[in-house]
């Protein structure tokens, strides 16, 4: 019953509501920082940056949610499709992104459309299994959670690289 029960994931929520948060100050005061670099290279590295936001956004609103006292499944679960129609809509902009990248590798364009394609769809699945209560419930929103900070953080290496570059 741990899938279901909010109150048995307090504690990786913490832990991970901790790292998604330094890790979104970090990043915000990195880009802050590099911000005229980043504007100097306006076809690729604002929407990096902003993407990267977003990633670690996420999972620090998700770890927050499952925190939330007596939280009915049904309410978590609205909330995570909140999240998850965010993520959705950030997707969608890397689908235009790729209809635009046309002359760029194959390769070069599903590292910009999987991981938040991927985060997206992790995240819709989560909120139907928490409000349904099936489907390993909170996992998904874990597993949602742990893709969109790994994407943040590819991301957060790319933006370094590109700088520099």
């Amino acid at each position: 019953m741990a899938a279901y029960d909010p109150g048995q994931w307090h504690d990786f929520a913490t832990s991970f509501a901790a790292a998604a948060g330094a890790l979104l100050g970090l990043a915000f005061v990195a880009i802050s920082f590099n911000l005229d670099a980043i504007l100097k290279h306006q076809a690729l590295l604002p929407d990096r940056a902003i993407e990267t936001l977003v990633f670690f956004a996420y999972a620090l609103a998700g770890s927050l949610l499952i925190q939330v006292p007596g939280l009915p499944a049904v309410a978590l679960g609205i909330g995570e499709a909140i999240l998850a129609a965010g993520m959705t809509a950030r997707a969608m902009r890397n689908v235009r992104r790729w209809k635009q990248e046309r002359g760029n590798p194959l390769s070069w364009r599903l590292t910009h459309f999987t991981p938040g394609a991927l985060t997206a769809l992790l995240a819709a699945v989560g909120a139907v299994a928490t409000i349904t209560t099936s489907l390993g419930g909170l996992y998904w929103l874990a597993a949602a959670m742990t893709v969109a900070t790994a994407s943040g953080l590819v991301n957060s290496w790319v933006l370094l690289v590109e700088i520099r570059r």
